[in-house]
């Protein structure tokens, strides 16, 4: 049948139901020892004390066999779990219960939840392995309760030969001696004037220097398990006079109390699955929230919100190594993190993006998969997204440098024009004259006007030179600006050209290159293709921006193809993120606009 579940499912979920119901039911016998011999228990001397030793067994428990059975991997379930079991050991360690066996067992582990319990509250909630200082306190707890005042005094426990009547056979007793187990008890006591302390204070070192998300899931845990470790160094320090644990009223207070720190443990580690739950879904309304293609950014802000912290930010990979990149597509750099940490969030082995956020954000590896599945549709769309734009500004960038190259280039060839070929010209051209004077008026006419001739020659190739070096890149535009450039260009045009208007401030060079070459070139292509009179030309800021405007007055339609003639415009203004378009004014004639961002 398909609807039924695999075998190994099967006994496997027959094995958990097995563990509950065993953890389960020794707490109930237990509660039924104490109840059925109350004289020498802690739980049978009234119904409050029977309620709190059920509660706070069974809720640690419950926790840890659930916490288990969501992380087999994390032992802090296991412990919790074992942690509640050991609580009930002290009601084995009764005369009256009747069965060798079980009297056996409450010798040696009766005091033997102290240290348990210590080690489920310095485990949680990682499960890792501990330190160097909480390892030596746990040993010396184990060895204190489980050795001193288990094991060894009962090895020398013979209840019929030191008046214990109503005690069943110890079955490991291998000789008689009172005086070894009282000298064994009393050092038991003393060794628990030290361990519980020590436990406690290694309890809080390392809260104190667990991340932010680790301290506020743990605090309700460590704060139940250091005031149980108190009050077991209390029941210690009572029990020091008379050199062994009892369970007078003062003793029967402080259990009470342990059973309280206990229940708070156990409230601890639910608290942190309902936040858990609710951070789930308000993640799960991110799916909601981002099922419309948000706005570049948009996953930072939810996920921002979701979290918690608004400094919170997200990284695309790029196929460059080490290259991250923004939503927006602008460069991104995870190491410098100004104190934040970064938390990948992976696909399939593979890191799709990073979160770079406040410490302890995402130390739960659970909620780091929960994010990476809520948000996984929408990272991927937004890292689309952003790797289009990165390259877009890539290309962009680009052609910039192209743009910048070219502009470098022509500044290059002005200087070797003006001061390579042309001084040479001019220099030519002063020697021939100065030897057209030391001739004199006896020479030959031939020779002089030959000469004569030869000068007027270098003249005209000294202005022709100086008129290609000014069109490669005018020397005015780099050290007048714009204004005088502009100018300068309009008394050496060929139709009449009238300024309106052109700011005499100073931009950035390639603005004003771009500026500068949109204004010659544009003159010529409107005079070229329109058959235009004459050109005006306005430059003007606005909002960051410097708008171009060249307008031929009376001028025909356009000739044919003027649009790809004005392709290195275009493409000289978009390599700064500009924009250049044609645009026929009725009445005006033809104008060419262009807008290029130029900053404040």
């Amino acid at each position: 049948m398909s609807g039924m579940a695999p075998p190994a499912v099967r006994m496997d979920r027959v094995a958990w139901s097995a563990l509950w119901a065993a953890a389960f039911g020794f707490g109930l016998v237990s509660l039924l020892v104490a109840r059925s011999h109350s004289d020498e228990s802690f739980a049978g001397t009234s119904r409050v004390a029977a309620v709190a030793e059920l509660a706070a067994g069974w809720a640690l428990i419950a926790v840890g066999l659930r916490l288990a059975l969501r992380r087999p991997a994390n032992r802090s379930g296991y412990l919790l779990a074992a942690a509640g079991v050991s609580w009930f050991f002290v009601e084995w360690n009764n005369p009256g219960i009747g069965s060798p066996v079980a009297f056996t067992f409450g010798l040696v582990v009766w005091a033997l939840a102290p240290p348990v319990v210590a080690h489920a509250v310095l485990a949680y909630p990682s499960g890792r392995p501990l330190p160097a200082p909480g390892r030596a306190a746990l040993l010396a707890a184990y060895v204190g309760a489980g050795l001193v005042l288990g094991l060894l005094p009962a090895l020398v426990f013979d209840p019929k030969r030191q008046a214990c009547s109503q005690c069943p056979v110890n079955l490991l007793s291998v000789t008689s001696s009172q005086d070894a187990v009282r000298v064994l008890t009393a050092w038991g006591v003393r060794l628990g004037l030290v361990w519980p302390v020590a436990l406690a204070v290694v309890a809080v070192w390392q809260f104190t220097r667990s991340s932010a998300a680790v301290r506020w899931m743990a605090a309700p845990v460590v704060l139940g398990g250091v005031v149980y470790l108190l009050l077991v160094w209390a029941d210690f320090v009572h029990s020091l006079p008379r050199g062994q644990l009892g369970n007078d009223e003062f003793e029967r207070a402080l259990w009470l109390g342990q059973a309280i720190a206990l229940c708070t443990i156990a409230f601890g580690v639910t608290w942190s699955w309902l936040r858990a739950r609710r951070t789930r879904s308000a993640l799960a309304s991110i799916v909601v929230d981002l099922g419309h293609s948000p706005p570049p950014g948009g996953l930072r802000e939810a996920l921002a919100s979701t979290l918690g912290d608004p400094a919170l930010e997200v990284a695309y990979p790029l196929a460059d190594p080490g290259r991250y990149i923004d939503a927006d597509g602008v460069a991104l750099n995870p190491a410098v993190r100004d104190g934040r940490t970064v938390t990948p969030l992976a696909r399939g082995g593979t890191t799709v993006a990073l979160l770079l956020h406040r410490p302890g954000l995402l130390d739960n590896p659970e909620l780091v998969q929960e994010v990476a599945a809520a948000a996984r549709i929408a990272l991927e769309n937004e890292r689309l997204q952003a790797v289009v734009r990165a390259q877009l500004e890539d290309l962009r960038a680009s052609r910039a440098r192209v743009v910048a190259a070219g502009d470098a280039e022509r500044r290059r060839l002005e200087r070797d024009l003006h001061d390579g070929a042309q001084q040479r010209l001019v220099s030519l051209s002063l020697a021939l004259r100065l030897a057209r004077i030391q001739l004199g008026a006896d020479e030959d006419p031939d020779l002089i006007c030959g000469m004569d001739r030869a000068g007027q020659e270098i003249g005209a190739a000294i202005e022709e030179l100086r008129e290609l070096a000014h069109g490669i890149y005018p020397a005015v535009l780099t050290d007048e600006g714009l204004a005088a450039a502009v100018e300068a260009l309009c008394e050496r045009a060929v139709i009449p050209v009238r300024v309106v208007a052109v700011p005499e401030g100073r931009f950035p060079p390639p603005v004003e290159a771009a500026a500068y070459f949109l204004v010659a070139e544009a003159c010529g292509k409107i005079a070229a293709s329109t058959g235009a009179s004459s050109v005006s030309v306005e430059v003007k800021q606005e909002e960051g921006r410097l708008l171009v405007e060249v307008t031929g007055e009376e001028a025909g339609k356009p000739g044919p193809g003027l649009e790809a003639k004005v392709t290195d415009l275009s493409d000289r203004v978009g390599a700064l993120d500009g924009c250049l378009r044609i645009v026929q004014l009725p009445g005006r004639g033809l104008a060419i606009h262009g807008e290029i961002p130029c900053g404040s």
